[in-house]
């Protein structure tokens, strides 16, 4: 008997054990012979895996990876063992996130990690560095000297104030949206594409708000507004492009876990997941010297980033990140995310914390983008216990996500040619 994820499980299959929908419904019952039909069931009422006779998830990965050319597996497990060689590789989660990142690297899918300026430092710059090691920066005094950190984004306050009166209709809302062509051109975009999968089209603001929610659909104005506002950050210091792809995909990701864990309000989580690493930002914008070292320092030791961050620093971006949404008043469930995205058991809601948390080991192993990390950060294993959550669920998410982050990524992003980083 073997416990096989929903993309593994094929027809004549004979399930081990009885299948029931995520709240406990019976769809299929012990002894069943598995059909197109009964498989198509279990995907439309979200089945993530299966007990079945006879085959076990050893013998169908083992299948998979013999019908790739050795030489290849070989060279993509080496590759993959350098970037997760600060996770436990003894996690049940951390094993089936290496193995799929193993099929995408001898798939010829390319690892975005190279995307930060080679930095040759003269001696002296060294030097002044390392003497002044730890920095201690106070990140609140330089979020509040800088004007445009420190005031929320304008049209995210007006859509605040219309929700905020009792009387307000969607139509005030969409008014307030509308101002903003290109944000109301992005957000219909948004709600057309495979990221809802509406049946129908929907083609304005109104109808939207109706359909996906006041809050949940301000929420997503906020995060895709806000992306606007780093767009003066020099090429040099970072590939922005490949800094917002990491950060969509992460959004991305948290989105599709959320809901598999009944979480309300998914855009929530979608841009806890885009504003994760906006903490960088700030940093590369206001201390790109010693954030460029940084870089190199963790490249150089092998460490993780956000451990060089807190070396150089005595601070890592995801309390500046944190810090900066505080002071735009943001709701305290995004702050908490963003600040703990690193360190979930320190979260006030440990559980949407870690999957954050969790989404961004994924984009991660994912290799998809970078915001200067070069390896796979570890993995919370106690939390992991308490959310409940089975490594079968990846391989679903990821597919998921490959499905959704093109299309997301050019509305978010490359409508808007100024913020384009070619």
């Amino acid at each position: 008997m073997g416990l096989l994820s929903i993309k593994d499980l094929k027809a004549n299959m004979v399930l081990a054990e009885d299948v029931k929908d995520r709240s406990g419904r019976l769809l299929m019952t012990k002894g069943v012979v598995l059909t197109e039909k009964y498989l198509n069931i279990c995907r439309m009422w979200g089945v993530v895996e299966a007990y079945v006779e006879g085959a076990t998830a050893e013998e169908v990965h083992t299948a998979t990876l013999n019908d790739i050319d050795h030489a290849t597996i070989e060279a993509a497990s080496e590759n993959v063992k350098k970037r997760f060689s600060h996770t436990n590789m003894d996690h049940p989660a951390i094993q089936e996130l290496a193995r799929l990142s193993i099929l995408r690297t001898a798939a010829g899918q390319k690892i975005d990690r190279d995307n930060f300026k080679e930095v040759y430092w003269f001696d002296e710059e060294i030097e002044k560095i390392e003497r002044a090691r730890p920095l201690n920066i106070d990140s609140t005094k330089f979020i509040s000297g800088d004007t445009k950190l420190s005031t929320l984004p304008e049209i995210y306050r007006q859509i605040l104030d219309a929700i905020s009166k009792p009387s307000s209709s969607a139509y005030d809302i969409e008014n307030v949206i509308n101002k903003d062509t290109n944000l109301a051109a992005r957000l219909l975009k948004i709600v057309n594409s495979a990221f809802y999968s509406y049946p129908n089209k929907i083609d304005t603001i109104s109808r939207a708000v109706n359909i996906v929610g006041t809050k949940q659909l301000s929420t997503l104005a906020m995060g895709v507004n806000i992306i606007s506002m780093f767009k003066n950050i020099p090429p040099d210091i970072i590939n922005m492009k490949m800094f917002w792809k990491h950060s969509i995909l992460c959004g991305i990701c948290a989105r599709i876990l959320a809901g598999y864990k009944n979480i309300q309000n998914t855009e929530r989580m979608f841009v806890a997941g885009l504003l994760h690493d906006i903490g960088r930002l700030v940093l590369y914008n206001h201390m790109p010297k010693e954030s460029l070292y940084a870089v190199t320092s963790a490249r150089k030791s092998h460490q993780l980033l956000y451990l060089a961050e807190r070396d150089l620093f005595s601070v890592d971006h995801a309390a500046i990140g944190g810090q900066l949404l505080i002071k735009w008043q943001m709701p305290m469930s995004l702050e908490d995310m963003v600040q703990y995205h690193h360190d979930p058991d320190k979260s006030k809601n440990r559980v949407e914390s870690f999957i954050v948390h969790l989404a961004d080991v994924m984009a991660n192993a994912m290799g998809i983008g970078t915001s200067g990390e070069r390896l796979v950060p570890p993995l919370n294993g106690e939390i992991w216990k308490q959310v409940g959550l089975t490594p079968n669920i990846f391989s679903l998410t990821i597919e998921q996500a490959d499905r959704q982050l093109e299309d997301v990524f050019e509305m978010i992003y490359t409508d808007d040619k100024s913020l384009q980083r070619k």
